[in-house]
């Protein structure tokens, strides 16, 4: 293609009012020739890549677009493979393209153009981001052998429609070769890796060449949080209100046993952080298999040393490989059956077309069978169905899991302090594992007193919610209520009880939004308060008021309902009476407290208080200028 012609075929891109695939002519002579056709990686929320490989060096360009009439182009980066580096007979060269500002759970057309030819005409190229709600994936490990097997669920796969598919490892027999890769993985399943993101865990035979030089150079995997010399061997992500933790179950944990690899301390870091629902591990050597490679050591250090951390931070669900077969554990913690719902389920999937291995008899197995197979995975809110298909399409297992709501030792705090004590009217906090599928807010008053399934009964009455997530509810206590009660939690999975204690008062404050002027700016360091003025002190806590009022509404302004019990502030040695001390105005569950500071209230820091009915608060810093 000459240069002029070159020039007006991009221009034609600008502004083609038909999709692009139509309006390349059928005799197009390709300027590249693909090794690798165009494959999805780290697609996000609002990102995808997409990477390829010619024999030809050359411009690398992906247009993109949701109507196939507005393109968009993105540049690719381009990395030389010398045949020294690939053991193959020729030199390649391997595209990068990042696909940035992209919206959710949107419908994107791609191309893929080196020096301004496409290298797939005539192909639709799709995908679609990540977003909340329902979605499904596929599960597979052990795949890369040429044979008949892996051939037809290679074949079955491709006409799933998955958000995502993870890979368990073992994903080029038996030397993880370029070469290898290439026959085993990314010719087989081309037609579902451009369509749907793989994200892989490595195996060991990945690890034979150079310990796993071409995994790690053919794929592009989040990196976010990961330490520099790991990264491509683990790594997470977020899809919905899934956390997803893909680990090397190879030389990283091997190191991180030892305490020269840091795979152990990132993993409860990353999972310390996840805020999603369902926390899914997935790496290839199995911790509680049965068959020939049960007592592999990477197993062992696997049992050892990943279990305890994915069930210390409640991960439901964990896939492994490497025994070639299906099987399913019962509940686990700590290696111990427990109930459906309160542990976790470790799955096999090593079935993706290796030499199946014998299946042995367990107590912890649920059920198993060696056959060659791949999972898919359906996330509905807080329950996931795992269905298993052999090669003949038939299922063989369903695993439905719900996990029940778990509090905290703790229970039910105070949303200001996060302390035991509470009040009647306190805004309250709850903390645990798996309560509300996502996040959700109240959007208008009265506060719903059931929110996606949520509901909090605190003996016999419903409270009124402000705010449900997969990890915490805020609440607020009715007005009426003290001594021993016992909190109900509901959530579409179950419930959970928890036996607390409302005191008469539980003044707390919000320690980053307690003081205020009255103007309505937060009294700091940079605007700092002044002796003689009048502040305002917002907090919960100080019980029952003087007049009516409903949990879940807001306060009125007329008249102002003050609370019952005796209040004064104390700034420093100092002992202040408030002016009014009560409900918030237009606010559910808040109490204000207006104070005059002393007129001799000197520069500086100092710690305030509020004591209400003989209890105090915790501490603040008053800036004073």
């Amino acid at each position: 293609m000459t240069g002029s012609r070159r020039d007006l075929f991009r221009a034609a891109l600008r502004v083609a009012s038909v999709p692009l695939a139509a309006a390349l002519p059928r005799n197009l002579s390709l300027a590249a020739t693909l090794v690798r056709p165009p494959y999805l990686q780290k697609l996000r929320r609002d990102r995808a890549t997409i990477l390829w490989t010619t024999l030809e060096r050359g411009a690398g360009v992906v247009l993109y677009s949701t109507d196939q009439i507005d393109w968009q182009s993105v540049a690719a980066r381009m990395r030389e493979m010398s045949p020294a580096e690939t053991r193959q007979r020729a030199t390649q060269f391997h595209y990068q393209a990042d696909l940035p500002g992209l919206a959710p759970n949107t419908e994107y057309f791609y191309r893929v153009l080196v020096d301004g030819e496409d290298v797939s005409p005539g192909e639709e190229l799709r995908f679609r981001t990540a977003a909340g709600g329902p979605c499904s994936f596929l599960v597979f490990g052990d795949s890369g052998q040429t044979n008949p097997e892996r051939t037809r669920l290679a074949q079955l796969m491709n006409r799933e429609r998955p958000a995502l598919v993870l890979h368990t490892g073992d994903i080029a027999y038996f030397q993880g070769s370029f070469e290898q890769f290439q026959n085993e993985y990314f010719q087989p399943y081309a037609p579902l890796m451009r369509r749907a993101p793989f994200f892989p865990a490595p195996g060991n035979h990945d690890y034979e060449t150079q310990n796993a030089a071409p995994y790690l150079a053919l794929h592009a995997l989040p990196s976010d949080g990961v330490p520099a010399e790991d990264r491509g061997r683990y790594y997470s992500f977020d899809w919905g209100n899934v956390h997803f933790i893909a680990l090397d179950s190879n030389l990283p944990l091997s190191r991180a046993a030892e305490r020269t690899g840091p795979m152990l301390e990132w993993l409860e870091g990353d999972l310390r952080r996840a805020r999603q629902f369902w926390k899914v591990a997935y790496f290839h050597h199995p911790p509680f298999a049965s068959g020939p490679n049960e007592n592999d050591a990477l197993s062992i250090l696997a049992r050892r040393h990943l279990v305890p951390i994915l069930e210390k931070y409640g991960a439901q669900l964990v896939f492994n490989g490497h025994e070639h077969s299906y099987q399913q554990t019962k509940p686990l913690r700590g290696g111990e059956i427990v109930e459906p719902g309160t542990g976790t389920v470790y799955i096999t999937s090593g079935g993706g077309g290796g030499q199946l291995y014998s299946v042995f008899p367990r107590t912890h197995i649920a059920f198993a069978e060696s056959a060659h197979h791949f999972i898919r995975a359906e996330v509905q809110g807080p329950r996931m169905t795992l269905r298993v298909f052999r090669l003949d399409g038939q299922e063989i297992d369903t695993v439905n899991l719900a996990p029940l709501p778990l509090l905290t030792a703790e229970g039910v705090v105070n949303a200001a302090s996060f302390s035991t004590a509470v009040a009647p009217g306190s805004l309250v906090s709850l903390f645990g594992r798996n309560l509300a599928p996502e996040d959700t807010s109240a959007s208008g008053t009265p506060l719903p007193k059931d929110m996606g399934g949520i509901t909090v009964r605190v003996n016999t009455q419903r409270l009124p919610l402000l705010f449900v997530s997969p990890h915490q509810i805020n609440a607020q206590l009715t007005y009426d209520s003290t001594g021993p009660v016992t909190a109900q939690v509901t959530t579409p999975n179950g419930t959970f009880q928890q036996s607390f204690t409302i005191a008469e008062t539980a003044p707390a404050l919000f320690p980053e939004a307690a003081l205020v002027h009255a103007t309505g700016a937060l009294v700091t360091a940079e605007a700092p308060a002044e002796a003689g003025e009048t502040i305002l002190i917002y907090l919960t806590g100080l019980g029952r008021v003087n007049g009516e009022v409903t949990a879940g509404e807001r306060a009125p302004s007329s008249p102002l309902l003050t609370v019952r019990a005796a209040v004064e502030v104390q700034i420093g040695t100092q002992s202040v009476r408030p002016l009014f001390a009560g409900l918030a105005p237009g606010f559910v569950g808040l109490y204000q407290i207006n104070v005059t500071l002393p007129t001799g209230l000197g520069r500086g820091t100092h710690l305030l208080r509020v004591v209400a009915g003989g209890v105090t608060s915790n501490v603040v810093s008053l800036v004073v200028l």
